[in-house]
């Protein structure tokens, strides 16, 4: 099994979302319902003022994944990484994997 595309998956607030799908659609020319993909989650954070009562607190996210070729996928990482402000303080995580096809 080969590896030609990578999926980079972003957990970010919503707007941020938005803002990195926009940004790559406008950089990068990609065809949204062709390789992007987004969905809400939900779970409880620790960094918030009310992890000193031993709760965190109740906060919705965006799910969002965008599939890119091998060659571009380091450059594209590092510009989601910015656009998305996931470099700021509680501004989500990213994550890449290669996409692998297998071949018959």
């Amino acid at each position: 099994m080969k590896a030609k595309q990578k999926r980079i998956t972003c957990i970010v607030p919503e707007a941020n979302a938005l803002k990195g799908a926009k940004a790559l659609r406008e950089k990068y020319d990609l065809q949204t319902s062709q390789t992007m993909n987004a969905h809400f989650a939900r779970g409880v954070g620790k960094s918030s003022p009310l992890v000193k009562r031993g709760i965190g607190e109740m906060t919705e996210k965006v799910v969002f994944s965008v599939i890119v070729e091998t060659k571009i996928a380091d450059e594209v990482f590092e510009f989601l990484f910015s656009e998305a402000d996931i470099d700021r303080p509680q501004g989500g995580m990213i994550i890449m994997n290669a996409v692998r096809v297998a071949e018959f």
